[in-house]
């Protein structure tokens, strides 16, 4: 059984019980003077991330983007199904449904799709 007072011991700051938590700036001058020498082994040098695709890699993501797109295409197919059962019963409530469905899709679906499309056409 862990003790009440080890659990109470303050190590995630490195410091003593009533001392101010660090702020951003010490953390930051901290993070400053790693030691590291400019090497990228703890990542505190790397100022942005290049990424390198050749054209193969691009080729591939839009052969890859095709395939999302046909089944994307057979989703709403199914989801334009559903809608219609329930729109079978016509009272208000199934209309809402239907309607919450159809709004649902296309929030995420339809974002998700216009966002991997923007990204694909981004590679080079």
């Amino acid at each position: 059984m862990i003790k009440l007072k080890k659990l109470l011991k303050e190590h995630a700051w490195d410091r003593n019980f009533g001392e101010p938590l660090p702020t951003l700036s010490d953390v930051m001058g901290k993070h400053g003077d790693c030691g590291c020498n400019g090497t990228t082994s703890c990542g505190c040098s790397v100022k942005e991330e290049v990424v390198t695709e050749s054209p193969d890699e691009a080729r591939k993501a839009k052969k890859e983007l095709q395939k999302l797109m046909k089944v994307e295409g057979k989703l709403r197919d199914r989801m334009y199904k559903i809608e219609q059962i329930i729109l079978q019963d016509p009272t208000t409530g199934n209309q809402t449904l239907a309607r919450s469905i159809k709004d649902s899709y296309k929030k995420n679906v339809t974002q998700f799709m216009r966002e991997v499309v923007s990204i694909v056409k981004r590679i080079k």
